[in-house]
């Protein structure tokens, strides 16, 4: 026997009460370097929220646990499932730890590989893919959603707040639901905008939407469209009182006039924090630990999966509005406010 071949692949057949069951060992548990891959939504990389926000989290893992791990950017929905098997398959090597897709459009393409690779571990984030062999990473949104909401209610100067998402789907309607409603929690019978840019990479319908709602006199957008949102960005700045709330990673620092040099003042009133780069973490870090379980993990603001941002260098929030969004994020981890997550004003 070839005992080179035990930090590649090993199964262990499990016999318990009449029931066998196939569990397969990566190389970590053998001494081997901790392997990862990582398929991107199609915003790819530098949309400075949802994709960035994972890469960091897997950053992270390789730096505390010597993680090496590839990635792709697909430009295509339909490239996912190429991809996915091509990494699933890892032409004769040691299988991943983990193999993680990111992104809700992800979900039939890896229902196929999964169910073909019932070996080899999984996780997706944004939707549940039933499998035993796949984590299902989900947020719920419309939480963290509702704390920013409340802060734009709160901050309105024109009694008008907007959102803008990147595509009209029950996902990004979480967002929506979860604004609105905080919005309303803070300033009874807001008026509000919703708009939808139809993709995740349109940075100047971004901007033609916000250019809109900004004109018809709405002073705050909440923007969760991936990097069409930079478009929000673009046009707050060419305003005067216009402002953005950013969304999945700290976003403050785009509102800045240069960037990358983020100095005060900052357009971005706060950000709804998705902390995706927890879930991609946490998720390798059970991998490879030998801690990995299928089935659905929710992320919410109990356990610290989501929140808001606070960055007082570019743009202190005022005290009281911090301390009327501590009680309603107090109420709603209590149970006592339950935040609808859909477009619940629609018939």
């Amino acid at each position: 026997m070839d005992t080179k071949m035990l930090g590649a692949i090993v199964i262990i057949i499990v016999v318990a009460a009449g029931v066998g069951a196939v569990v397969l060992l990566g190389p970590t548990l053998f001494g081997g370097t901790p392997r990862v891959a990582i398929v991107f939504a199609t915003g790819g990389l530098g949309d400075k929220s949802f994709n960035d926000g994972c890469y960091e989290g897997a950053v992270r893992a390789r730096n505390e646990f010597g993680v090496a791990f590839t990635y792709v950017e697909p430009t295509q929905i339909s490239e996912y499932e190429g991809y996915l098997r091509t990494y699933a398959q890892h032409a004769g090597r040691a299988p991943y730890d983990v193999i993680i897709s990111i992104g809700f459009d992800q979900a039939d393409a890896l229902t196929k590989v999964a169910n073909e690779t019932p070996n080899q571990r999984f996780a997706i984030v944004d939707m549940v893919v039933p499998l035993p062999n796949v984590s299902s990473l989900v947020f719920a949104e419309n939480e963290g959603s509702a704390l920013v909401g409340a802060i734009a209610g709160l901050m309105t100067k024109t009694d008008k707040v907007g959102f803008i998402g990147g595509m009209d789907i029950d996902l990004i309607n979480k967002f929506a639901g979860g604004f609105v409603f905080g919005a309303n929690w803070t300033k009874p019978g807001v008026n509000y905008t919703i708009g939808y840019t139809g993709n995740w990479v349109d940075t100047a319908t971004g901007k033609a939407l916000a250019d809109v709602m900004y004109n018809a006199g709405t002073d705050i957008i909440f923007a969760a469209a991936g990097r069409s949102g930079l478009g929000v960005f673009e046009s707050a700045k060419e305003k005067t009182d216009k402002y953005v709330i950013g969304v999945d990673s700290p976003q403050m620092y785009l509102g800045c006039a240069d960037p990358s040099n983020p100095a005060p003042p900052t357009v971005c009133l706060t950000s709804m924090l998705k902390r995706v780069d927890v879930a991609v973490y946490e998720t390798i870090k059970d991998a490879i630990q030998g801690n990995f379980h299928g089935g659905i993990r929710v992320f919410d603001l109990e356990n610290g999966g989501l929140g808001y941002e606070v960055n007082a260098a570019l743009r202190p929030l005022p005290s009281n509005v911090t301390a009327i969004v501590e009680d309603l994020k107090a109420a709603i981890i209590n149970g006592s406010i339950t935040v609808p997550s859909t477009k619940y004003w629609l018939p």
